[in-house]
């Protein structure tokens, strides 16, 4: 039985390891694409940033991206609560 529950645990955690590290690196390719239209907008050469600046940037729109994205799930749990409190 011990040995289940710990199969079952060891499953779990590298799910959840891998659903982490798949929204993370979704999140960094898309922070990729933003501060590269970016750069191009402002018509300067992705070549030319050093790596530190260019790391910072995309950084700092992973962190935009991600404080995006949990603004909008606590909408839809608010939406969502909201609607069960009208009809509950």
């Amino acid at each position: 039985m011990l040995e289940v529950l710990t199969q079952t645990m060891t499953k779990i955690e590298d799910t959840s390891n891998m659903l982490t590290k798949t929204y993370d690196t979704y999140i960094r390719e898309k922070a990729i694409e933003m501060v590269n239209a970016k750069l191009e907008e402002n018509k300067i050469d992705v070549a030319k940033v050093e790596n530190n600046d260019y790391e910072a940037m995309v950084n700092d729109s992973c962190k935009d991206i991600k404080e995006k994205y949990a603004k909008r799930v606590s909408q839809g749990l608010m939406a969502i609560m909201g609607i069960d409190f009208l009809l509950g």
